[in-house]
């Protein structure tokens, strides 16, 4: 989430301040706004929430301020994210040399200068409770909890007031080596990616589990796809697990949404309508919210709360921040610096923090570091784009715009040449295309799905058509316009019923009969026709054999034949689904019965091409149960589970029946014969090996048992 403007803030402070306890509600009044007067409760509010517009005052407070306090509310002014776990903040402080972590926190919430987290920010505020349960009381207990993790949200008026504070710490620089080049990413690598990941999540969705990371099918998708996993294009460290980074950064960014632990495809969000500076800002603001993946190891499904990864990047940078200007950096030092002083890794020299990786690879890939070659390797400083994502600048650096960058082929085949490429142009064509290859001239594909996609998004035949010769560098070629207009119109020739009463007719000329006779319906195949408004059937003229509510559950009107297989359906009480389900794993057949019955068979070849199609045996449960009441039938079993059940076994065996099942108790458990046994088969049988009988009939005559020999 990017900092929002400050009428959103204003919003949220007041409800948030609603929750306080009155007594907390003027404790923080006292040191925000030192009222003279005992002022009412609601007009204390108003005061407070007025303060933040006095940037007089915001300095004076800001002033009184410990200097762990003012150095804190910089960096998030540089993170760009107002939004902050508890425990990253006491990381950064603890880092920048702060005795307690806690006691800055406190004082900035005590002070009004911090806001507590009571409710989702951005969202509708829950309903108002006009008693005192519930309400805020106490910040050092509200600090102190750890599920779920508290989290703080920073004003901008505040923040933008201490952004170039002094840290405390520095950052050793390097002077550019002569006649060195100076390298800098194009910062495409990461929305032509999401914009992948957007596409395949629009078809399946991607499925967390309760520790976080992805189910095996899922996240081979992610390490699989090499659109998602291959090298990026303009790096200078390895990044681990890409496609896990580019999965982290749509969801942290709004390109994803989670719904009931799927990653679902959201839309394109607003910062994607903006120039590509902008957009990368918004994705260095998302930083800090990235969960599954770290610069160090990749995919990391978080086991405890905590996440150093965004307290430690952002000293990273803020460090960068301080060098003079045209100095450099060495990442392996700046990774070093950072590891001694943030407390996850001391005391853990060997642990590698990653810090290095990130500034080589996502860092730079995103285009807010700039970098040259050394002697010893590359050395980076800020890019003029993170310069002004950290606040350093105000305005984001311009590129020259290049708008003709397609070339649309004959074949359908669209290039797309990276130096036009802009995020509303990348979001668009991944309405209407399907992505093939990301290089220096990306590939998309017009197929009829991604156009029937397009349309169903509000998309028309003319503003594909424009956008395609507006950013073309050729016209386009007229086999393209021929599919486009083809594709368009045959979606256009479907028609969407919000409500209507659907008609099976036991003939097509029954239904011609009735459409005749004045049947305000439309056809849908020759036996069925829709009413849109069930108002305008006359039932009179009809003799209607049932009728169906497609909101309640499947209607049990299947009856199963004992032979297992065949199924008769009640055609008086079956609806328009049933026969499609059926199909899917059994074979019509005729077959003499009741009047009003329709039968069906399952065979091995219709239940084969059922689990091709990918009907398992848990589909069949589970239809079986809702369309006949009772189980799945053993033979219906067997046709679904056989392919998959090991090798049988066929082979002659030798069976001694005795009399009586103590007997045969005890000739398995007495060590003379039980080792001549091969298994029982019932109570009184027992298979003997062939090789094994002739010692087998010896021990039974040392215990004087006779045999009778297999009548020939």
């Amino acid at each position: 989430m990017t900092i929002g403007t400050n009428e959103r803030w204003t919003f949220h402070l007041r409800h948030t301040l609603k929750r306080y306890d009155d007594a907390l509600l003027r404790q923080v009044a006292h040191k925000l706004c030192k009222p003279r007067n005992q002022w009412p409760v609601a007009e204390l509010l108003d005061r407070i929430v007025s303060a933040f517009d006095n940037l007089a005052m915001v300095d004076r407070r800001l002033k009184e301020m410990p200097s762990a306090c003012r150095r804190l509310l910089s960096l998030i002014a540089q993170s760009r994210q107002p939004r902050w776990p508890v425990g990253s903040l006491v990381e950064i402080l603890t880092a920048l040399g702060a005795a307690d972590g806690l006691a800055p926190l406190l004082t900035l919430l005590e002070s009004g200068l911090l806001l507590p987290e009571l409710y989702p920010f951005g969202e509708k505020p829950p309903e108002d409770k006009h008693t005192g349960r519930g309400r805020l009381r106490d910040f050092s207990v509200w600090l102190g909890r750890s599920e779920p993790m508290p989290m703080v949200l920073a004003s901008p008026v505040v923040t933008r007031r201490v952004l170039r504070e002094d840290l405390g710490i520095e950052c050793p620089s390097v002077t550019m080596p002569p006649n060195s080049a100076v390298h800098e990413g194009d910062g495409l690598d990461w929305p032509l990616r999401m914009a992948v990941l957007w596409q395949q999540a629009l078809g399946t969705p991607l499925r967390r589990t309760q520790q976080g990371g992805f189910f095996k099918r899922d996240s081979d998708r992610l390490e699989a796809e090499p659109l998602l996993s291959g090298v990026p294009t303009d790096v200078l460290a390895e990044v681990p697990d890409p496609g896990f980074f580019a999965a982290a950064l749509a969801l942290a960014s709004g390109l994803l949404r989670s719904e009931q632990a799927e990653l679902r495809a959201g839309d394109f969000p607003s910062a994607w309508s903006n120039a590509l500076p902008a957009l990368l800002g918004n994705f260095w603001a998302a930083l800090p919210h990235l969960s599954g993946w770290n610069p160090a190891t990749g995919q990391a499904p978080l086991a405890t709360p905590g996440n150093p990864y965004p307290s430690a990047c952002l000293l990273a940078m803020a460090l960068l921040a301080r060098l003079p200007e045209k100095a450099w950096a060495d990442p392996v030092v700046i990774e070093q610096i950072v590891g001694s002083r943030h407390p996850y890794w001391q005391g853990k020299p060997s642990s590698p923090t990653g810090i290095a990786s990130f500034l080589l690879g996502i860092a730079y890939s995103l285009r807010l570091v700039q970098a040259t070659k050394s002697d010893a390797g590359w050395l980076v400083r800020l890019s003029p784009l993170g310069c002004w994502a950290l606040g350093l600048s105000d305005q984001p650096p311009t590129a020259p715009q290049f708008k003709q960058t397609l070339l649309v082929q004959p074949n359908l085949e669209m290039l797309a040449y990276r130096q036009g490429l802009t995020p509303s142009l990348i979001a668009s064509m991944s309405k209407i295309a399907t992505w093939k290859g990301l290089g220096p001239a990306c590939t998309l594909q017009l197929e009829p799905s991604s156009v029937y996609r397009a349309l169903e998004m509000g998309e028309s035949l003319s503003s594909i058509v424009q956008l395609l010769e507006s950013h073309g560098m050729k016209a386009l070629p007229t086999a393209v316009l021929d599919s486009l207009r083809t594709w368009s119109n045959k979606r256009e020739r479907i028609s969407v019923y919000a409500a209507g009463a659907i008609f099976e007719f036991a003939s097509a000329a029954d239904m011609t009969e009735a459409i005749a006779r004045g049947l305000p319906a439309n056809r849908l195949t020759d036996r069925l026709a829709i009413v849109a408004r069930e108002n305008d059937i006359d039932y009179k003229h009809f003799r209607l054999t049932g009728t169906r509510d497609y909101t309640l559950p499947p209607e049990r009107c299947v009856d199963v034949e004992p032979d297992g297989v065949t199924l008769s359906v009640d055609l008086a009480r079956s609806d328009l689904l049933l026969e499609t389900e059926l199909l899917r794993f059994a074979t019509p057949i005729d077959q003499t019965g009741s009047p009003g019955k329709r039968y069906f068979q399952l065979t091995p070849v219709s239940v084969l091409a059922a689990r091709q199609h990918g009907l398992s045996l848990t589909n069949l449960q589970t239809w079986f149960v809702q369309r006949t009441g009772l189980p799945i039938t053993s033979a219906a079993a067997l046709l679904t589970t056989g392919p998959d059940a090991p090798p049988a076994q066929l082979r002659r065996l030798l069976v001694l029946r005795v009399d009586s099942d103590a007997l045969a108790d005890g000739l398995q458990q007495w060590p003379a014969t039980r080792d001549l046994i091969a298994e029982r088969l019932g109570p009184t049988a027992l298979v003997v090996a062939e090789e094994n009988v002739a010692l087998l009939l010896t021990r039974l005559a040392e215990l004087g048992l006779n045999v009778e020999p297999e009548p020939v």
